[in-house]
């Protein structure tokens, strides 16, 4: 479960992209990274992992607390490019709260059926399963697989209870939607696991999905001269909701060789 710091009044959910290598789980969190208000996120770094490397931030998407005074804040993980040694993955996923696993759309070896097994193994070894914590199957690489679709491959990898998304990461399709699916998944299971309930205010009609965490898009987004664009939000838990304003920064995305 996340990890609620009392004095800093902060709760702390660690998410990890998962992937074989070529994937596109590291462009995946540097385009994540990208379109983040500079104020709310912390610095990328890189760090060696067993033979590989770490890549990671922390951030926190809203400005104003979201469980009564308590602001939310994710650290993302990834190991990008091959991975030689099994452990740093193992390492990696220990304390996770959810898991986005990026596979290839185009590819159609064995490769992301071994690493779902891998991953079921290593998660297993934390009393942990892909059936009872905030997952997402983000297929990347669609636009070279027209036909691919999230049913295909998710009965594929014998993972039709996970929801998917479709995405191309060096353009950013379907990233923010990704992260945007497992983001709520880990908000709602920190309201079914805590004590914290949102600050109270009126609830639009438009957000009574049936689901104790409601997020809702009552306004469009703002331009704003710098280049950013303001997204107005409303949270509800419980029947109880209030306002945010997410910042993120827009630019074109550069591909890398």
């Amino acid at each position: 479960m996340a990890i609620i710091n009392n004095a800093k009044r902060e709760i702390n959910a660690k998410i990890v992209y998962y992937g074989h290598e070529g994937a596109g789980k590291g462009t995946s969190l540097r385009y994540l990274y990208g379109r983040i208000k500079p104020s709310l996120r912390g610095e990328l770094k890189t760090l060696p992992a067993s033979g590989g490397s770490l890549l990671f931030f922390d951030f926190s998407p809203f400005e104003q607390p979201v469980f009564g005074g308590y602001h939310i804040r994710f650290h993302i993980y990834t190991l990008p490019g091959k991975v030689n040694n099994p452990a740093a993955w193992k390492m990696t996923l220990k304390g996770a709260d959810g898991v986005v696993l990026v596979v290839d759309a185009a590819d159609t070896s064995p490769a992301g059926r071994q690493g779902m097994e891998s991953l079921r193994d290593y998660l297993n070894s934390y009393g942990m399963s892909l059936h009872d914590m905030p997952a997402v199957l983000q297929i990347n690489k669609a636009d070279r697989n027209r036909s691919a679709t999230t049913a295909a491959t998710a009965a594929q990898l014998e993972l039709e209870h996970l929801p998917g998304c479709l995405s191309t990461a060096l353009n950013g399709e379907g990233v923010l939607e990704t992260f945007s699916i497992l983001s709520r998944r880990i908000m709602e299971r920190i309201s079914a696991e805590s004590s914290l309930k949102a600050d109270k205010a009126p609830l639009p009609p438009e957000t009574e999905t049936g689901s104790d965490l409601r997020v809702a898009l009552p306004d469009e987004a703002v331009a704003l001269a710098d280049g950013s664009v303001q997204i107005p939000l409303t949270i509800s838990l419980h029947g109880q909701a209030r306002r945010f304003l997410l910042t993120v920064v827009v630019s074109p995305a550069t591909e890398t060789p």
